[in-house]
């Protein structure tokens, strides 16, 4: 048994742990649990009037999510003045490791939207971004069935993304159809690092090329680009394959369609 004598030495420790440690990935029975709320979900996309039932649904799904978490304390509906939030999740400052301590202390703000035909609007976007440091948090996710709107620097995408250049307040959105990956053995807190990585990067990128009809992820471009450059024998095949792989681990593996 490892003999930590003090909390500088645990913190030691917990650097070279994995995200695994941090964020318990699913077993037989959770992957049940995981895949009866994504089909639920797509299944409240033909109810009528049950709008509280809906949201109540994804909230669930996403309070289990969160409390895989080590040491984290979830709370549903935490009303503030004449607003409320959906979801908070306060992390313990034992059991978290840099990224955590950087971005994800001391909680989580959670926004769940199970609207079927529309996405999260401007107006969403710019509550909880005053949402954010009302309730002490460092970080808003809204988790939905078809996102944040708009692309580039446009409607609630581009919004999200002036936030956090003017005021650094980091806003993700997962939508519930890639929550999948968690079934396929994906960590969520690798999903939220790679989000990160992704927000934080495509808002310093100075890059002329954002596009002008739809928003793509930004690692899927990256990977377009250096497509472009092999196809041009400006990169070997040996040197695009060392690019991408080092953008599978920065932002996930998303594939070129």
């Amino acid at each position: 048994m490892m003999d930590i004598k003090d909390f500088s030495e645990l913190q030691e420790v917990l650097k070279g742990l994995n995200d695994d440690f941090f964020w318990r990935p699913l077993e037989a029975d959770d992957c049940e649990k995981v895949s009866f709320y994504i089909e639920k979900i797509e299944e409240t996309k033909t109810w009528i009037n049950r709008n509280q039932e809906k949201g109540a649904i994804l909230e669930d799904f996403v309070v289990m999510l969160f409390e895989r978490f080590q040491g984290a304390t979830v709370k549903k509906n935490i009303r503030i003045a004449d607003n409320e939030t959906d979801v908070e999740v306060e992390f313990s400052d034992v059991a978290v490791n840099e990224f955590m301590k950087r971005y994800m202390m001391p909680k989580i703000i959670c926004e769940c939207k199970n609207k079927a035909r529309s996405s999260v609007d401007v107006g969403m976007v710019a509550k909880l971004a005053e949402l954010i440091p009302l309730r002490e948090s460092n970080l808003g996710i809204f988790f939905s069935i078809n996102g944040i709107g708009g692309y580039g620097w446009r409607f609630g995408e581009g919004k999200r993304k002036k936030i956090f250049n003017k005021l650094r307040i980091p806003i993700l959105s997962f939508r519930v159809e890639e929550l999948r990956k968690l079934l396929d053995g994906k960590n969520l807190l690798t999903m939220i690092r790679e989000k990160m990585n992704n927000l934080i990067d495509e808002v310093d990128d100075d890059s002329p090329d954002v596009p002008e009809t739809s928003h793509t992820e930004y690692s899927r471009r990256m990977k377009q680009i250096i497509f472009h450059l092999e196809q041009c024998s400006l990169l070997s095949n040996e040197e695009a394959l060392s690019i991408r792989t080092k953008i599978n681990d920065r932002y996930g593996n998303i594939e070129l369609e």
